[in-house]
């Protein structure tokens, strides 16, 4: 069969193996480390190989590994028995990808109707593949939000106002934002009617479970240490 001339041509950035300048800088494997070492400072401060381990859900082996590129990349500290630290450098591109993160969950839940709950991993994988500028024009469109839809702030540098409910005085609170995004913890706060901008009451705690009681919406409950490491409040 004669070969028909055709004008059609696959757009530069889909050619199989070809490079081209819209090519992000790291790996999406290398950016959500640094994501997840990021997350895990507003914890620890200082973290550890196997907290890194944990938290990405691998073996200590392939965190270690990982680590040690991060390194070579100019995105993390690691001094032996200090932990590890993101450099400005790697702060830098943690925040942007926190950034992104936050507008695409807003943009999903707000305009394509997802769920709250079930548009982490979505907003995950997007990330990666959409350019900053593309980003700043959802913002824009959006209406600049200053929160997802988990009430964490879209700018990294926002002052924090909130406390853990453990840490929180027994009184009126309000939800202010949740740090653990997996959609089973967003499904039981949710059950709770524990959303951003929701007020209760913190009745008081038992010192032997950590075990803190609740009422919400004049309806006692009874929650235990993940959701009271994980919600943050302000006082209502």
């Amino acid at each position: 069969m004669a070969t028909r001339p055709i004008s059609l041509r696959v757009p530069a950035s889909c050619r199989p193996g070809d490079e081209h300048k819209t090519q992000r800088a790291f790996s999406e494997s290398v950016e959500e480390y640094v994501e997840g070492i990021f997350r895990l400072q507003k914890e620890v401060d200082r973290v550890s190989t196997g907290e890194i381990a944990t938290y990405m859900c691998v073996s200590a082996g392939s965190a270690t590994t990982m680590v040690k590129k991060l390194a070579e990349l100019g995105l993390v500290l690691h001094e032996p028995y200090q932990g590890i630290r993101l450099t400005e450098f790697g702060e830098k591109v943690a925040k942007q990808l926190t950034r992104a993160h936050r507008i695409l969950e807003r943009f999903l839940v707000d305009h394509l109707e997802l769920p709250w709950d079930d548009v982490h991993e979505l907003a995950c994988k997007l990330e990666h593949y959409i350019s900053e500028d593309i980003i700043d024009r959802i913002d824009q469109k959006l209406g600049h939000p200053s929160t997802c839809p988990h009430g964490n702030p879209v700018n990294p540098d926002e002052p924090d106002p909130s406390t853990r409910l453990q840490d929180a005085k027994a009184g009126r609170l309000r939800v202010y934002r949740i740090s653990d995004e997996r959609i089973e913890f967003l499904q039981h706060l949710e059950s709770l009617g524990l959303k951003p901008g929701v007020e209760f009451e913190a009745v008081g705690s038992t010192s032997i479970d950590s075990l803190i009681h609740l009422t919400i919406e004049g309806k006692p409950y009874t929650v235990g240490q993940e959701v009271a490491r994980h919600l943050w409040v302000v006082p209502a």
